[in-house]
């Protein structure tokens, strides 16, 4: 089972057990591991275990969360990773057993991902004399993390999730209703919306009841599935 130490200045100052499916970190008092510092948000990171790896995720924290010295939005993290949150360092800790698993893994090595550094990069230092200008636009995609396979552009006005054969992204099991929730694409963003059955409709780890508007890297589960959101 792994381990977090949280730590203030190489002061300890609690262990925390991965007991469960995910964990959040952040200042405000619901988080599985709360660090009462103010250059923390109030929900600042989340850790997702998937299969045999520990992916950790930045929650557009406003000062952002930090592996080993680097900025990251997404993190498949190994042994002995320190990540840094305001003040605060976390220390992640496998057992012998978890940490040969990981070393021989199933995935490729972790990719440090900063969307923003990244689109900047891709833009061109020099527009072409006489083109027209263009904006530069973002899809949707939903990706599965587990309880189905592949991922979805979400280029349509409203995409349908739930079990009946007509949705854009079908889901199994017996409580998932026909049509589980709706994603609905407006100017301001992607909005996702619980419609029906008897399994309810979780982001982050949270039942949401009403629409909610989608942050990226945000997690959907449905049921036995559990997929995640982001801009591509």
């Amino acid at each position: 089972m792994a381990q977090l130490v949280l730590k203030f200045k190489d002061v300890e100052i609690k262990t925390y057990k991965f007991d469960k499916p995910s964990i959040t970190l952040g200042r405000k008092e619901d988080n599985d591991i709360v660090i009462d510092n103010m250059a923390v948000s109030g929900y600042h990171a989340k850790i997702d275990h998937i299969g045999k790896n520990y992916f950790l995720t930045d929650l557009q924290s406003l000062n952002g969360t930090f592996v080993n010295d680097r900025k990251i939005v997404s993190y498949k993290l190994m042994h002995d990773d320190v990540i840094t949150i305001g003040k605060h360092t976390v220390h992640f800790l496998l057992d012998e057993e978890e940490r040969e698993s990981v070393e021989k893994g199933e995935l490729d090595q972790t990719m440090y991902l900063d969307t923003r550094k990244a689109r900047q990069r891709s833009k061109p230092t020099v527009k072409p004399q006489g083109a027209p200008e263009k904006k530069a636009t973002e899809v949707g995609v939903i990706t599965f993390l587990s309880g189905g396979e592949g991922e979805f552009e979400l280029k349509k006005k409203l995409t349908k999730l739930g079990k009946d054969a007509s949705c854009d992204i079908v889901l199994s099991g017996i409580f998932v209703g026909g049509i589980a929730a709706t994603i609905s694409q407006r100017p301001t963003g992607y909005f996702i919306t619980y419609t029906g059955g008897m399994a309810k409709l979780k982001i982050n780890g949270q039942t949401v009841k009403e629409t909610y508007q989608l942050k990226e890297f945000d997690t959907i589960e449905i049921g036995s599935s559990k997929m995640q959101f982001y801009l591509k």
